[in-house]
């Protein structure tokens, strides 16, 4: 089967996910120049007053600095990331189940982006049963025939493929009708994948 190239994502999406299960080898763009205000460091949840959109504080970087070289900034994110994620999934049928393997994970002392975010990637994928081995591009290509890097260039959750997910229990259906398409954690938290 070929191999598909992804753009970085922060805790990306059930779309991205589903693409990126299709294949037994993905890349992940590590050269491209770092567009800013996508979901490269950003995720959607569903909490209580509904989809709260995390936001991973880069250090300032001039343009056209591949992201491989992106650094996260310095501060206390994670402890109000995770406020949020336990809020918002501390009902959900399984977060109970993976939470301190999560914990340890989400507060790793990598300043890298794509490094931080390759770690909560191979977790969801570990946890997921995928078998899909992961590297990074060593070069800049701008076209290339399975190219999912545009499912990281929203700032929302909407969905960018005519994909048909399957709607599963959100902890806040109470509350909200289903919300798809947002960080593949909302469904692993509340399904166990």
């Amino acid at each position: 089967m070929p191999q598909a190239i992804f753009a970085t994502s922060f805790l990306p999406t059930a779309e991205y996910v589903f693409h990126l299960l299709q294949y037994d080898e993905v890349q992940i763009e590590a050269c491209e120049f770092f567009p800013d205000q996508t979901n490269r460091n950003r995720c959607h949840i569903l909490g209580p007053n509904g989809v709260q959109t995390l936001s991973i504080p880069l250090r300032k970087h001039a343009n056209k600095t591949p992201t491989c070289e992106i650094e996260i900034a310095d501060g206390n994110w994670k402890i109000r990331h995770w406020r949020s994620i336990e809020t918002a999934y501390n009902r959900s049928a399984l977060f109970e189940h993976y939470r301190e393997e999560f914990r340890q994970l989400f507060f790793a002392n990598e300043k890298n982006l794509l490094q931080y975010n390759t770690i909560l990637l191979n977790f969801i994928l570990n946890k997921l049963k995928a078998h899909t081995s992961v590297s990074f591009t060593s070069s800049f290509r701008s076209t290339l025939e399975h190219d999912y890097r545009y499912l990281s260039n929203g700032k929302t959750h909407r969905q960018m493929t005519d994909l048909k997910l399957p709607h599963y229990p959100q902890v806040f259906a109470d509350r909200f009708a289903f919300i798809p398409n947002l960080s593949v954690i909302d469904f692993l938290f509340n399904t166990g994948g």
